[in-house]
């Protein structure tokens, strides 16, 4: 899936979980959208390389970053500025906040990575296996579409759980 696709989507989620720990939607926004875009970025930027083929240079994934349980230790790392951030703003308020959208980042980065051609590594045996649950391309329009449109539902979703709390 493309970069923009994983910020949306990865928005959506973790601003849906955040609704159920506090009410305050802006700054679970704002926490959301810097744990997406820095998380992901991380994943990305680290996790893939380009192989020389007799087709060209493919993009192809490393097992560093894109396996479940390393994706939350680098989903994670971008939020340790933030909790000193948060810390200063607000005290010990939105801390907990801050943690679960760290920990979600990875794993809804994973979750999308699945349905790619390339998909996400899995050890079996002792050796590393990529596992992919469908095939489409990472540019596939359609596939990159549908991400960010589920993406943005849930936004308006969290957003709607806290209106009343606004208004």
């Amino acid at each position: 899936m493309k970069l923009r696709t994983h910020y949306v989507f990865s928005l959506g989620v973790i601003s849906l979980v955040l609704v159920f720990l506090s009410n305050n939607f802006f700054t679970n926004f704002f926490i959301a959208a810097y744990s997406s875009i820095l998380g992901n970025s991380l994943i990305d930027r680290l996790g893939h390389r380009e192989l020389l083929t007799g087709r060209g240079l493919i993009p192809v994934r490393t097992p560093l970053t894109h396996t479940y349980p390393r994706s939350v230790v680098w989903g994670l790392l971008p939020t340790v500025p933030l909790i000193f951030l948060i810390h200063y703003i607000y005290g010990y308020y939105a801390l907990v906040e801050v943690l679960v959208s760290g920990i979600i980042v990875g794993p809804t980065h994973m979750f999308l990575d699945m349905f790619t051609e390339a998909g996400v590594y899995v050890k079996k045996n002792g050796k590393w296996r990529r596992f992919a649950l469908a095939h489409f391309r990472y540019d596939n329009p359609a596939v990159n579409g549908l991400a960010i449109f589920v993406g943005f539902i849930l936004l308006l979703i969290a957003y709607y759980i806290t209106y009343p709390y606004y208004f």
